[in-house]
């Protein structure tokens, strides 16, 4: 590890919530070199040995990285009244710290610490003293507190987290219980976690060690696995692997329940979040369902279908008529089918017949008041409102979420709607579920819509599925493919492997689905090829085409290919960002990460990098437009954000493209699953493009994903559910084990 010692002269940039900075420095030699990492402010008066490495920036040349630092005592006159003089202390100018070193000497600081009234003599008052006093114990500590998490093997950008999370009581929590930093601080997990408390000292069988194992273990084969319980076999043998290490973990067990940290109920152990939220979930569903409220008549509904069918020239199908007259005369109803079943055309025609009877349109400056229509994503909102031709707008967003992470609509201040929407309702996970109904009003009418056979949504639950179960709730099942669907190949080849029929379908067909056989160090190639001829035919790389691969990691991983297609179709190389092993050109087709609403952009949002600039402070920004929204990204915000040329099957779920592109390769034949196949097909609208070991489609179509654990079909069967259990059922002497 080289060593830099110098003196910062400037900051370029800093970005205050996660401490990144860019700063000029004097080195002994009196050169001005660049240090870059996580730091705090320090003092421009001060001497500091930087621990780290050179790098070479392809557009800002030779930096050092700055993985670690201490400070040099001040040892002249004149570096002590320019510390003193400096932003670390309010109110103190060069000539109050000239004063406080020509009275009180070159150990100034010393004295202070020991007692701060000595700065009377300065003519300090008590409230300058106390203010003085507390910056210059601030100001020493923060950096004594970084030393001390270097030491740990904590460093950069996670050691500031913790440090603006617990500021000068860091040192304290993490004697505490250093396995805190687990909930409190993204990135540590327990590994990290154990490895601090075993430099503390903290003993293996330390109930702290144990406690934080269980839930760590329970948080991820639960949630990851999109599981809401687990049972206990379950969970103590995945504790062990966290633990490395098999004992009796009873107490700590049954503290965690005490605490109400896990809830029991039969055999399974909830997390308080899961349990909560899958009650809430039923209760609010019960609450809109059994509310009564004067709905419409099926014989007049059954006129205008008659009416519409004329006006539009059009005949609906008996199915889409049920569907439609069950919808409109059940409080709460589900429309599930795949694709060509023809979904958009019953939420059509729903609409048409709801404002035609309350004499609604779509000028109508109240209508929104009166019906929502909502999707889970921003993509399967604006295709909403392109197929319906009415305003449509994310979950989130008609709930009012906030930069504060609240929702405006909540059990309290409820939604004005009476008719409520929701398509794409297998994307829907059970913390979702639970914000969204507990907003609606009990005498709303609602109306879910989505293909339950798609993947389940990338959160814990399986709502629309458990929804459908529990024969609790009206559902039509629409199975019927409509005549200008049956010629889709797309269409047959979706049904095939619904139906894990595979076998029977004719490989050879070239309607809209092309297959091509390729080894695995081929498909990037072939791909680029595919992709070439597109453009050529006038398709759009951004809006039109789309590569969709299982996982990130390979050589026909997301990540790998990424690169591959941003280097082969951007050729505009002139301006750029990086974040990390990141690089992003002007035109790059990206994607969001995390629900940003203070931007007004959510998570798995797409656009293209519009402009990428230095702004007059030096700073390097980006814009990147969603659809017609144009957002400005600073350096630090470009964690949450990420090529798309190539993306996992589960972002693009509510999306359709044009032109799907399908690498199917033994390297992620473990994530291979019926449903990822079948939602992975119905992506495409024009034209399916498969290439690789295509033996796997056979393959994926017969293999099922895994069953999620959850209780919500249950619940919903329960006519009197309890909002909230008690854990304190149990007594001290009573195991969990003995359930």
């Amino acid at each position: 590890m080289d060593v830099l010692r110098g003196r910062i002269i400037s900051y370029v940039f800093r970005n205050n919530d996660n401490g990144y900075v860019i700063a000029r420095i004097e080195d002994e030699s009196q050169e001005k070199q660049t240090i870059v990492g996580y730091l705090p402010t320090l003092n421009t008066s001060v001497f500091y040995d930087f621990f780290g490495e050179w790098i070479e920036h392809q557009k800002f040349g030779r930096q050092f990285k700055v993985e670690s630092f201490k400070s040099i005592d001040i040892e002249d006159r004149e570096g002590l009244i320019t510390y003193l003089s400096s932003e670390f202390f309010t109110g103190v100018g060069p000539k109050t710290a000239e004063k406080i070193v020509d009275t009180l000497g070159m150990d100034a600081i010393e004295k202070i610490k020991k007692d701060k009234n000595i700065l009377k003599e300065i003519g300090f008052n008590a409230l300058k003293i106390e203010r003085f006093y507390y910056e210059l114990l601030a100001n020493e500590k923060s950096e004594t507190i970084l030393v001390a998490l270097y030491g740990y093997g904590i460093i950069g950008k996670t050691a500031m987290k913790i440090l603006n999370k617990y500021s000068l009581r860091t040192l304290e929590q993490l004697e505490k219980d250093p396995y805190q930093l687990i909930q409190d601080i993204e990135g540590i997990g327990f590994l990290r976690a154990d490895e601090i408390a075993r430099k503390i000292g903290i003993d293996k069988h330390d109930i702290r060690r144990i406690k934080a194992a269980i839930l760590y273990a329970m948080y991820n084969l639960a949630f990851q696995n999109g599981h809401l319980y687990l049972t206990k076999d379950q969970l103590v043998k995945y504790t062990f692997q966290v633990l490395e290490d098999e004992f009796d973990i009873d107490d700590a067990m049954n503290t965690l329940i005490l605490e109400k940290r896990i809830i029991v109920e039969e055999e399974r152990l909830y997390l308080p979040l899961a349990y909560d939220s899958e009650v809430e979930v039923a209760v609010n569903i019960n609450r809109i369902r059994d509310t009564k409220r004067k709905l419409v008549d099926k014989d007049q509904v059954e006129t205008l279908i008659f009416m519409i069918e004329l006006q539009k020239n059009m005949t609906y199908t008996d199915m889409q008529k049920q569907a439609i007259i069950e919808s409109l005369s059940n409080k709460f109803s589900i429309i599930t089918g795949g694709p060509g079943t023809g979904k958009t055309t019953i939420i059509d025609g729903i609409l048409d017949i709801y404002k035609n009877i309350y004499n609604l349109n779509k000028s109508d400056a109240n209508i929104y008041e009166k019906i929502a229509l909502m999707a889970p994503t921003g993509r399967a909102a604006k295709r909403m409102k392109e197929l319906l031709d009415m305003e449509a707008q994310t979950i989130h967003r008609h709930l009012g979420y906030g930069y504060d992470g609240v929702f405006a609509y909540d059990q309290y201040h409820q939604l004005p709607h009476d008719l409520i929407i929701i398509d794409e309702a297998s994307m829907i996970d059970i913390f979702l579920a639970r914000r969204l109904f507990e907003a609606i009003k009990s005498d709303a009418q609602v109306i879910i819509v989505g293909d339950v056979d798609q993947l389940p949504s990338v959160g814990p639950g399986q709502v629309l599925s458990d929804l459908i179960q529990s024969n609790t709730i009206h559902t039509t099942r629409l199975n019927e493919i409509h005549r200008q669907a049956k010629d889709s190949q797309i269409v047959s080849l979706a049904a095939s492997v619904n139906q894990q029929d595979v076998q029977h379908y004719d490989l050879r067909s070239e309607n809209d689905v092309y297959m091509y056989r390729a080894e695995a160090d081929e498909i990037s190639n072939i791909i680029i090829r595919q992709i070439e001829g597109a453009l050529k035919e006038g398709y759009d790389l951004i809006e039109d085409i789309q590569v969709l691969i299982p996982q990130y990691k390979g050589t026909v991983g997301i990540d790998n290919m990424n690169t591959i297609l941003q280097d082969k179709f951007n050729q505009n190389k002139m301006k750029q960002m990086t974040y990390g092993s990141k690089v992003f050109y002007e035109g790059d087709k990206v994607i969001q990460l995390q629900n940003d609403p203070l931007r007004m952009i959510m998570n798995g949002d797409i656009g293209y990098i519009s402009r990428i600039g230095i702004d007059q402070n030096g700073k390097e920004f980006m814009v990147v437009t969603f659809d017609d929204n144009e957002v400005l990204f600073e350096k630090s915000d470009l964690e949450n954000l990420s090529l798309a040329y190539a993306m996992s099957v589960h972002k693009s779920q509510g999306s359709e493209y044009k032109i799907v592109i399908l690498p199917l390769v033994r390297a992620y034949m473990h994530m291979l699953k019926k449903e990822l196949l079948y939602t992975a097909i119905t992506r495409a609208k024009k034209y399916l493009i498969i290439l690789g070991d295509i033996k796997l489609l056979s393959y994926a179509a017969n293999h099922l994903s895994d069953l999620r654990q959850t209780t919500l079909r249950l619940r919903l069967q329960t006519e009197d559910i309890e909002e909230s259990r008690s854990v304190d059922t149990f007594y001290d002497e009573v195991s969990p084990y003995d359930f």
